[in-house]
């Protein structure tokens, strides 16, 4: 993958507002999604039989499916990793009219069993208007027949295409067949947008400008390195920091993140141990006790940050920490 051409502002970051480019790319990666929710809609709705969604992993298949199928609150089942033809007959005998989520299942698709399972359950050219299209699904063995009456949808989400079999591309003119992919302009649009908001994380609130530090430190060692930007990165990523702001961690954030794009462990951030960290936290922790008494906003503040140099959240969080450790020594 060679990553294209970027605009000079794209990587030179002054604020948190979103450049004009940004919105610009915002406006191609909302008509993606869109296009997505539109063909969940047609399988909720029984306007269609079903999708085939794929692209490469982390540009939120999985979430605008989902995500839709909750807003319309129709029932569906999750199945992922592995299904055999078999299995995929029985789970529309279990739910034979919910809408079935088949998530990175290229291999299914290799079983003669499950093709044939699916050309049944995925077209038929009875419809009756206010009904649901009724669809009959056979299974047929030497000893008995099963067959289910299938009235639910299949959305199929994957990271590659089809494989080139002809059963399947049969099944391709029964369904929405959509490659959904990012370029890394759209990316990173995308990335900046969710900074805007925060992140939360098991460890805390990651604040606006918190994530976009994290966002303009992956941004460049991505283009760095010729990497691919992805949503999965970028979360685990704010982990990474809120798992070091917290002093739970003895590397530095940027470090973390820094292996996690090179696969491989690195140095880039300030080279402070662990326990030095952890006596700095139980100072602050300290700090905010005795300003946790002071009236004034502004003064608790001030003497906050000429103390630590961090910022007014952090103060906050660290009240709230030693109220969390002093309610479990009263517990203890």
């Amino acid at each position: 993958m060679t990553h294209e051409k970027l605009e000079k502002n794209d990587v030179s970051l002054v604020s948190l507002k979103l450049s004009s480019s940004d919105e610009r790319y915002l406006q191609n990666v909302d008509a993606k999604y869109q296009m997505v929710r539109d063909h969940v809609s047609a399988v909720a709705m029984g306007l269609s039989t079903g999708l085939y969604l794929y692209g490469p992993g982390g540009c939120g298949k999985s979430y605008a499916v989902e995500d839709e199928l909750r807003r319309r609150k129709v029932p569906y089942k999750l199945f992922n990793s592995r299904m055999t033809g078999r299995g995929l007959f029985n789970a529309m005998e279990d739910y034979p009219d919910a809408i079935l989520v088949l998530e990175d299942m290229e291999q299914l698709f290799r079983d003669s069993g499950a093709r044939g399972v699916l050309r049944s359950a995925l077209w038929s050219q009875q419809t009756r208007e206010g009904f649901p299209n009724e669809r009959l699904v056979t299974w047929c063995t030497h000893r008995m027949e099963h067959s289910v009456i299938y009235t639910g949808g299949i959305i199929m989400s994957a990271n590659l295409p089809f494989p080139d079999i002809p059963e399947l591309d049969a099944i391709k003119t029964r369904i929405a067949y959509t490659h959904l992919t990012m370029s890394d302009q759209e990316m990173i649009a995308l990335l900046r947008r969710l900074c805007l908001d925060g992140q939360s994380t098991k460890l805390g609130q990651v604040t606006p400008t918190e994530c976009r530090e994290v966002c303009d430190f992956i941004v460049g060692q991505c283009i760095g390195l010729n990497r691919r930007f992805d949503l999965r990165l970028f979360k685990n990523s704010i982990a990474d920091y809120a798992q070091w702001r917290e002093v739970e961690s003895g590397c530095h954030w940027t470090d973390l993140v820094s292996a996690r794009i090179k696969e491989r462990p690195t140095r880039i951030g300030p080279t402070k141990t662990l326990g030095e960290r952890q006596l700095t936290k139980e100072f602050e922790l300290g700090l905010a006790k005795e300003l946790e008494l002071v009236q004034d906003r502004q003064e608790r503040f001030r003497r906050w940050s000429e103390a630590t140099g961090k910022s007014e959240p952090t103060l906050y969080r660290r009240i709230e920490q030693g109220k969390a450790n002093h309610s479990q020594v009263v517990e203890n």
